[in-house]
């Protein structure tokens, strides 16, 4: 059993809620792929309460311990500043860079849940290279247990891809994959490959049945035909990287090729099944899973992946639904395709696990620290729901707790006292109370803890909690601002973008400023729509998905267009949504009605 310092199991797993946040593909489609944002920790605690024992396949490329920062290079939209490189901001996507202990412990805790949510037929493949494979198998071994590694795979790309390391030592040009299952009777097809010209040769003779046959030793021949369907693939696979030239390549740093997924997904799972990927980087494993018909489970930290990954599988949903051939849309044989189409979702939505927008929607950002602290919601008057036995009141999360809401608990308290449990009387007479209150607030006014315990005497017990400290893992952020209009005339509605603010990407911007030696190469926004990456229009939101139906992808040196012309067939009263993404990747998002 592998060591190391601060060594542990999960103590717990936290659920996190998740937040729906756009749809792609049919709107109305029967059942849903999904793609989360988020700290996949987070997200596979969240994944337990719905598909524990329930995923089929497994695959992630994690991490390698590269000692190699991955980072987005931003620029500003727009004109090249006269004589100077347009201001470009290092956007760190994906860092490599670890301590060992600390590798070990962020990977162990993630295989114990990916090992729950894995069904009893299931399989798992790790993907990793030399720096961590041994440390890797040692850990899986224990997780899974070592009698369940079925093979070390190895991807030999170096001779094949033609690809020549100029390193002093020998050339590296393979890595590893660790296939294990969750028990003995796991799903595997195995897969074969075409002949080679040079082995179709040994076939060379015929016998008196007119069969083609090679005659493989002294005693022994092999039959074409019992070889009619390929050669098996054994545990070494010769594939290329994708080419330069490839539908496929998105330039993701770390994207793997999809002939590589599309064996271990064909092996390892069925038409129907669910595959997961938690480490989904550029979403090859969801794109190859939706060309075969399998139902996916995508999560990355890195929004640049979740970008990547949406365009690239939306792309390919519009392909299916427009009924494209199998080099556009599809990897599947004539036998699969009736099978795998069926059971295809063809739609995917895109969650939010742990960074909530709470001060845009009140009520929703009310209904996710209830989830979050796991609430009963019950109807009481002033009060919100009970948890642990004690009355639960959550306050407006877009300011502090004054000491007005403070008066407001104690009000609440006195008109439902009849609803509290007595616990006993006090020496005086008055009655003390078994049942309790809890407050969830996001920041007090600093004497607000003293003023409710001066004037509480109600008896009750108040447990004031501040959620930016009582739950310091979870991220609630402000989102960039924009100034929109929406005006109507006959039956056209024009969305005009007036002014978009992002603060994160203007503290980095003043932060690169700083950081140039020549005034000339410092940067400005003359132009909100410099610092704008895209934007997209869903001409008739339902209130719940958003699905883009403009979309304005400004060329490398163009900006947005900032004003969009929606013609509607119908009068009434319109529903439409914007989403702006910022060049960080950033996003604001806005709803408005208009009525044609």
């Amino acid at each position: 059993m592998l060591r190391w310092d601060g060594k542990k199991p999960l103590e717990r797993v936290e659920y996190y809620p998740a937040q729906e946040k756009e749809v792609y593909g049919e709107k109305k489609a029967r059942e849903f792929n999904e793609l989360f944002w988020g700290d996949n920790l987070q997200v596979l605690g969240h994944l337990m309460k719905q598909y524990r024992g329930k995923i089929d396949l497994i695959y992630i490329d994690p991490p390698f311990d590269s000692k190699a920062d991955y980072v987005k290079k931003v620029k500003m939209r727009g004109e090249e500043i006269i004589g100077t490189q347009k201001s470009i901001i290092e956007e760190k996507q994906y860092g490599d860079i670890w301590e060992r202990d600390e590798y070990l412990q962020f990977m162990y805790e993630r295989l114990i849940l990916l090992r729950e949510l894995l069904s009893e037929r299931g399989s798992f493949y790790l993907h990793c290279d030399w720096r961590k494979v041994s440390h890797l198998r040692l850990v899986l071994d224990e997780v899974f247990g070592e009698e369940n590694l079925q093979r070390e795979i190895v991807w030999n790309y170096e001779n094949i891809s033609g690809f020549k390391s100029i390193a002093n030592n020998w050339i590296h040009g393979h890595d590893s994959i660790l296939f294990y299952t969750k028990s003995k009777q796991f799903i595997f097809n195995k897969q074969r490959q075409a002949y080679s010209e040079e082995y179709l040769k040994n076939f060379d003779q015929v016998d008196e049945e007119g069969r083609r046959y090679w005659q493989w030793s002294a005693n022994e021949r092999r039959y074409f035909d019992e070889l009619k369907d390929g050669i098996p693939y054994g545990d070494v696979l010769d594939i290329k990287y994708e080419n330069n030239m490839s539908s496929a390549r998105t330039n993701y740093p770390t994207q793997k090729p999809e002939k590589l997924l599309e064996l271990i997904i064909r092996a390892s799972s069925n038409a129907g099944d669910t595959v997961l990927d938690c480490f989904i980087g550029s979403g090859t494993t969801a794109a190859v899973a939706q060309k075969l018909g399998r139902k996916w489970i995508g999560c990355d930290i890195n929004i640049g992946a979740i970008q990547t990954a949406t365009k690239r599988l939306n792309q390919i949903i519009a392909a299916q639904l427009k009924g494209k051939s199998y080099k556009d849309a599809w990897l599947l044989s004539e036998k699969e395709t009736v099978e795998a189409k069926r059971k295809t979702a063809f739609g995917f939505k895109v969650f939010n696990v742990n960074d909530y927008d709470v001060f845009k929607n009140e009520v929703e950002a009310k209904e996710i620290v209830m989830e979050l602290y796991g609430v009963e919601r019950v109807r009481l008057g002033y009060f919100d729901g009970v948890l642990d036995n004690r009355f639960v009141k959550v306050m407006p999360l877009n300011r502090v707790l004054s000491k007005k809401d403070v008066d407001a608990v104690i009000k609440g308290i006195e008109d439902n006292l009849d609803s509290f449990e007595v616990k006993k009387k006090s020496r005086h007479g008055e009655a003390l109370y078994e049942q309790g209150v809890i407050v969830f607030c996001s920041g007090l006014e600093m004497d607000a803890l003293d003023y409710l315990k001066k004037k509480n005497d109600t008896g009750v017990e108040v447990d004031v909690r501040d959620i930016l400290l009582d739950k310091q893992g979870v991220i609630f952020k402000k989102k960039p601002e924009a100034e929109i209009s929406v005006k109507a005339k006959g039956n056209k509605v024009t969305v005009k973008i007036e002014d978009f603010i992002s603060p994160i990407l203007m503290r980095k911007l003043e932060i690169e400023n700083d950081k140039a030696l020549k005034k000339e190469a410092k940067a400005k926004v003359e132009d909100f729509r410099q610092i704008i990456d895209s934007v997209a229009v869903d001409v008739d939101y339902d209130g719940v998905l958003f699905n883009a139906e403009i979309i304005d992808v400004p060329a490398k040196n163009e900006l947005i267009k900032a004003e969009y012309i929606i013609e509607y067939p119908k009068k009434g009263k319109q529903a439409l949504a914007i989403k702006i993404v910022d060049v960080l990747g950033e996003e604001y998002f806005e709803t408005f009605e208009a009525t044609v």
